[in-house]
């Protein structure tokens, strides 16, 4: 939803792809901004003025203008554009824009957004490995200070310390251990905060969990049973 919450912003998957925008009072859909394939994840700039969103299949970052309601420019990759996250400026605008690229361990794609271009990647440590799944999911902690990567591969959620983009460490993700077999990553997915930045929330979709871990110890206080497979998870705050 923009800030304003006019309109909702709804990326869509299936080819041709595009970017539906919903009018909050009508409850109609408005227009369509037409993408080159398929759009996954989407991200607004908290002024208002610009969504982000990755295309997994198309293998590129488009810049949507909010106020034109056109694309304003695009980032092509030679992987898929999942994930986005956004490092504030003043006033609300977008400093830098983290794109989690389609990796088995983890690539990020650091973009300058007054450039308009890629200026740096982090490449999440080889260690630990050894289980299943993609590089899925990262967020900016409310405070601004630290940027949290899930790494399916290695089945940990990483912390970056911002603006540096210096690695403070890693939370070891839970595990099923089965007789005879190797250990099953819990695939982390997505991740969300509480607004003090004080906890960090991921889901695990092979566990059917939602781990809570303490930002400041990097530790897992506990894993909350879901029933069913957790994917986006966000939070809310309630007056």
């Amino acid at each position: 939803m923009t800030p304003d919450g006019k309109r909702v912003l709804v990326c869509i998957r299936s080819v041709p792809g595009g970017l539906d925008i919903i009018d909050t009072t009508s409850l109609e859909r408005v227009k369509t901004i037409p993408t080159k394939s398929g759009m996954h994840d989407m991200v607004v700039t908290d002024d208002g003025k610009y969504a982000i969103a990755g295309s997994p299949e198309g293998k590129f970052a488009t810049f949507f203008d909010l106020k034109t309601e056109q694309i304003a420019w695009e980032i092509q990759y030679e992987k898929g554009a999942q994930p986005i996250a956004i490092e504030n400026g003043p006033g609300g605008s977008a400093h830098r824009v983290f794109i989690q690229l389609n990796d088995p361990h983890g690539l990020i794609s650091v973009v300058d957004f007054a450039k308009r271009q890629e200026v740096d990647r982090i490449k999440l440590p080889d260690e630990p490995s050894g289980f299943k799944g993609n590089s899925h999911g990262l967020g900016i902690a409310p405070d601004g200070k630290t940027l949290w990567v899930n790494a399916g591969e290695a089945n940990a959620v990483f912390a970056y310390s911002l603006p540096d983009l210096k690695l403070l460490g890693h939370v070891p993700l839970p595990e099923l251990k089965l007789p005879g077999k190797p250990p099953v990553g819990a695939r982390p997915a997505w991740i969300t905060f509480t607004p003090d930045s004080k906890t960090v929330y991921v889901s695990n979709i092979a566990l059917k969990s939602v781990s809570a871990i303490d930002a400041k110890t990097m530790k897992v206080i506990t894993n909350i049973p879901t029933g069913e497979v957790p994917n986006r998870i966000s939070t809310l705050v309630v007056p």
